[in-house]
């Protein structure tokens, strides 16, 4: 049965001026967040504000209008905000506007104690249903106890405003005065061109993203960047604080379903969305979407329920022990705590994958600097300690730190840092004695060649990643030796090699992608990878010729590993112009040169003292001269 509300509701209604006129001295007034700012509603504030002074004006994401941040209003109104945007960054830097680092999961209870008492909200709604309710639409998160908290609740009835499904619906009854005012949303500018460190960087995160994930992500260009590479996955989903166009594109696409999520099967929660007049109008009485506020979607224990979770979050500065700094640059507080360490430590407890994304580098004032460093500068705070990172991403690769020690932390993010910055890096490092004092780096003549990155299926079925090895894989590559029998050792060094001690390990570990060439087969998971055999190739010094090594774990040997190692090296050493290639191999070693004849290449051997030297060059170069 339909409620008789609509009395009360032209009871309710005021304008603009006379709404504000219930602040008074000294109040807090609450203004709702990010695109659902109430903007009419400020707007009028502010010209009010000889008559308040004193105010504190408390916000989260402000991406609208923000004129109480301005110095002219600095004797009425002091920002007091929970995430700094553009909008108050200033103010803040200058002592005119408060910072409160707080997670926005507890921001609520902040409202509700009274520890945090609001006076005043004012917020932003739908035209209300039939039966009286009206919606928060495109901002829950902390509006919706803010409401629930207030003494005076002042709502913007804009048609503008989507009807959101969820928990995003406040009764009329729960609110003192309406004021109709139709006005377009503020929006959040959707990037059309990302530059190609960002994509480079997107393409590593989604390397992370398995089909059937949940995904958290933020807003901004990463994030899009990042949703824009998933159009090949499937059946993914979103349990996230935010989100923006990126989020309903890939629904229209079919790659968000939702239905492998853990809870809310096939519906995308979030807390608010910040975007396109077009996303505003793909939610707006879309089933599919749920809002619900800030302490339900960010509680990390609920979070942690919720199986195979991407989170995806960015970083200022990571140091090389994996202490992340999101909020400020050094002293100067930047950004806020958001619902980032809310989501990182869920996504840990829920066995899934927290990400740290971040260009490896930063202008500033003073020229380029690393954002991989050897210390946080001074008087950045961590929001991700070293004991909560997992993986960090660059646009050079991926860090997986967690159970890691600090040698092997730090190695793996020089290796992802910008290559300008290696070396100091890890000079930095050995000064610190975290790293081996005889630590070597390869000469920085190439990035690492993602594009080298193949997966393929052995006899047993069970599939292994071949991939160009990396300075922080010696613990693996120390691992797969002493496991190797004496029959494999010998055949592949050519005598009884007894250890593999780490000045011998990082001169294997370390090639430079140019004159020397190795491919690893990793098979497991991030979190349990095991190298299970090598591939390599030295070239002459013309780059004409290349001389072939190869060794497979003994676990797996016979299951066509050495086949893929060698064509995948074959058709690299090609792809950078090599010619000819050769190998030396024990005349015993049978499987091995059954490879190299199988290959379909011209292949000449002869032996001298039961080793074969090997020569294979392509069968249509076959006939010309050697050089």
């Amino acid at each position: 049965m339909k409620t008789d509300w609509r009395s009360k509701y032209a009871d309710k209604v005021v304008s603009a001026a006379q709404a504000v006129q219930n602040i008074r001295r000294g109040n807090r007034v609450f203004i709702g967040s990010a695109c659902g700012e109430p903007q009419a509603l400020v707007r009028t504030m502010a010209e009010w504000g000889p008559n308040i002074t004193d105010t504190e004006v408390v916000q989260i994401l402000p991406l609208g209008v923000a004129p109480y941040a301005d110095p002219k209003y600095a004797p009425y109104f002091r920002a007091n905000a929970f995430f700094i945007t553009h909008s108050v960054r200033a103010a803040v830097q200058q002592a005119r506007a408060d910072y409160t680092p707080v997670f926005l999961s507890q921001v609520p209870a902040l409202f509700r104690s009274r520890q945090i008492a609001i006076d005043v909200a004012l917020i932003s709604v739908s035209p209300p249903d039939d039966y009286g309710f009206v919606s928060l639409g495109v901002s829950v998160d902390i509006t919706k106890s803010a409401a629930e908290s207030a003494k005076v609740v002042i709502a913007q009835v804009n048609r503008n405003m989507p009807r959101t499904y969820g928990d995003s619906f406040l009764h009329l009854s729960q609110i003192n005065y309406l004021v109709e005012q139709d006005e377009a949303l503020a929006e959040w500018p959707v990037p059309t061109q990302q530059d190609e460190t960002i994509q480079l960087i997107a393409a590593n995160v989604a390397r992370l993203v398995p089909d059937g994930s949940t995904l958290q992500a933020g807003i901004g260009r990463l994030p899009d960047a990042v949703l824009h590479a998933l159009t090949d996955k499937h059946d993914l989903g979103v349990h996230t604080e935010m989100f923006s166009d990126g989020v309903m594109k890939l629904t229209v696409n079919g790659n968000i379903t939702c239905r492998k999520k853990t809870l809310h099967p096939g519906k995308i929660v979030g807390s608010f969305a910040a975007g396109s007049r077009a996303l505003f109008d793909f939610i707006d009485n879309n089933p599919m979407f749920e809002m619900r506020p800030s302490e339900y979607t960010n509680d990390p224990l609920l979070v942690a329920r919720e199986k195979r979770l991407v989170a995806i979050n960015s970083g200022l500065e990571v140091d090389l022990t994996g202490q992340v700094c999101a909020d400020s640059i050094g002293p100067q507080f930047y950004s806020g705590l958001g619902g980032h360490a809310d989501f990182m430590r869920g996504a840990a407890l829920a066995g899934g994958k927290p990400i740290i994304a971040l260009p490896s580098t930063a202008v500033t004032k003073d020229g380029v600097r690393s954002r991989i460093a050897s210390t946080l500068a001074d008087g950045a705070g961590v929001i991700t300690t070293r004991g909560d990172v997992h993986y960090v991403v660059t646009e050079y690769g991926v860090a997986y730190l967690h159970g890691k020690s600090m040698r092997e932390r730090a190695m793996s993010l020089i290796n992802i840092a910008h290559p300008d910055f290696r070396g100091e890096l890890l000079h930095a490092a050995k000064r610190r004695r975290i790293v081996y004092p005889d630590q070597i780096m390869p000469p920085t003549r190439r990035p690492y060649p993602a594009d080298y990155e193949s997966v393929h299926a052995l006899k047993d079925g069970s599939e292994v990643l071949l991939r160009p090895i990396r300075p922080d894989d010696e613990p693996k590559v120390r691992d797969m030796f002493y496991k190797f029998s004496e029959q494999t050792v010998y055949l592949r060094y050519h005598g009884q090699l007894k250890s593999m001690p780490h000045n011998k390990l990082q001169v294997f570990c370390n090639v430079d992608y140019d004159t020397e060439m190795a491919l690893v087969g990793v098979v497991g998971t991030e979190e349990m990878a095991q190298i299970i055999g090598v591939g390599r190739y030295m070239t002459d010094p013309g780059k004409n010729s290349a001389e072939l090594a190869f060794v497979v774990g003994d676990d797996w040997q016979r299951k066509g590993l050495g086949t893929h190692l060698f064509r995948r090296l074959i058709g690299i050493g090609r792809h950078e112009g090599i010619r000819r290639f050769t190998a030396d191999v024990l005349a015993e070693n049978s499987g091995m040169l059954k490879i190299f004849h199988r290959s379909g290449m011209n292949v000449e051997t002869t032996t001298d003292e039961g080793v074969v030297h090997v020569v294979m060059s392509p069968v249509e170069e076959a006939a010309l001269p050697r050089a």
